[in-house]
């Protein structure tokens, strides 16, 4: 790692990233396609409060491709959470006949796929 405290900060960025999307981030559009996220007041993203603490551990591994070995940092936490995310939601859901196909997984979206489930 050339600067850790740059690569500690884009890996907790990219995590938090990540459970955005999966639990906040959305663009959604009306019928006539006019956005209704227009603003950040619209347009939810997660605070301090609704991400985890992470433990972050590095393994690095450098890049035969490039000048010192060098790769970017950070990616990979805004990858794979929304899949991580969804599918503990669907585990939790099971028991009910559930399922969440969309994210962000907010609560109406939850209730209902539980209500559909219920039917």
């Amino acid at each position: 790692m050339v600067n850790p405290m740059i690569v500690e900060g884009q890996t907790y960025g990219g995590a938090a990233q990540g459970v955005g999307t999966a639990l906040f981030e959305e663009s959604p559009y009306d019928p006539s396609g006019q956005p209704l996220a227009s603003t950040l007041l619209d347009y939810l993203l997660p605070g301090a409060s609704d991400v985890p603490r992470f433990r972050i551990a590095h393994i690095e591994t450098p890049s035969p491709h490039t000048a010192f070995g060098l790769k970017g940092v950070g990616e990979g936490g805004a990858i794979a959470p929304p899949a991580a995310i969804v599918n503990a939601i669907n585990d939790a859901l099971a028991p009910l006949g559930a399922v969440l196909h969309e994210i962000p997984a907010t609560p109406a979206r939850i209730r209902a796929a539980i209500a559909r489930a219920g039917r």
